[in-house]
């Protein structure tokens, strides 16, 4: 086997252990990043709608400030009626009054609608509070579980991580990249091992031998050209899966696979 290559198998052995520090976690640091997502938003919405009722409080007491001076005004104006001695004077009077009331009435129109939104507010911010408990309490859960995942995993992971580094510098650029390529394509394996059948066959005379039956990539299951075999079995050139495009290489632990006439060939 030439020197990148055993590189790379090895890359990919780290990266198999990281791959399974990272489904030991499983979605646990998406279901946090969430959930503090949701939270952020929520007391953003929160801190909304509480200034919203700040503000509706202030504007009413307001309305009902201008009522009150508006009535006092319509009983000045009414009780003014009774002194005009001309229609001119009388006639001003009635349209002051006709303006005071339509003003009166603008404002508790405008009351009647506050009210309204201040009780849609209030539900909304009793509903929001108990939303916002129910994801801090279920934030903090998965927290823990979290960080006790990464209690167990965080040393190893380094240790990975710190390994990973060493072999990479050991892997011409080219190679890293279409490793990195690959990898991103096919959920982290960019190189695997073949795999050589070899069926079970039983002669007249009871004696077992093997013979070869097929030759699949371990990726992706599909067949592998006599010729490109031969190649791999070399290892002295980089070969790739005509149909999944991983890197392939032979194992002389895994490659070798024995069926038996009780299994089948997939």
């Amino acid at each position: 086997m030439f020197k990148e290559l055993k590189y790379l198998v090895k890359l990919q052995n780290i990266d198999k252990e990281l791959l399974q520090i990272n489904e030991l976690r499983g979605d646990l640091p998406k279901i946090v990043e969430n959930l503090n997502s949701d939270i952020n938003s929520l007391e953003k919405e929160l801190g909304n709608n509480r200034n919203r009722e700040k503000e509706i409080i202030l504007e009413l007491k307001n309305l009902e400030g201008q009522i009150a001076d508006d009535k006092e005004h319509l009983k000045r104006y009414q009780d003014q009626l009774y002194l005009v001695t001309s229609n001119k004077e009388y006639d001003a009077l009635t349209s002051e009054i006709d303006t005071v009331r339509q003003e009166i009435d603008n404002a508790e129109y405008k009351i009647l609608g506050m009210k309204e939104e201040m009780e849609n507010l209030i539900e909304a911010i009793k509903s929001k509070d108990l939303t916002l408990d129910e994801k801090l309490n279920e934030l903090k859960v998965r927290k823990e579980q979290l960080d006790s995942t990464n209690q167990k995993t965080n040393e190893a992971q380094t240790k990975l991580f710190k390994s990973r580094a060493e072999v990479v510098k050991s892997i011409p650029l080219r190679y890293i990249r279409e490793y990195d390529r690959v990898a991103k394509a096919k959920n982290g394996i960019a190189i695997v091992p073949i795999q050589q059948i070899f069926e079970e066959k039983v002669d007249k005379k009871g004696n077992i031998e093997y013979i070869p039956a097929m030759v699949s990539c371990g990726g992706c299951s599909k067949v592998v050209p006599p010729q490109k075999f031969f190649e791999i079995r070399s290892a002295k050139t980089l070969i790739r899966c005509e149909f999944c495009g991983r890197m392939l290489y032979w194992d002389d632990e895994t490659s070798e696979v024995r069926l038996n006439n009780e299994e089948e060939i997939f």
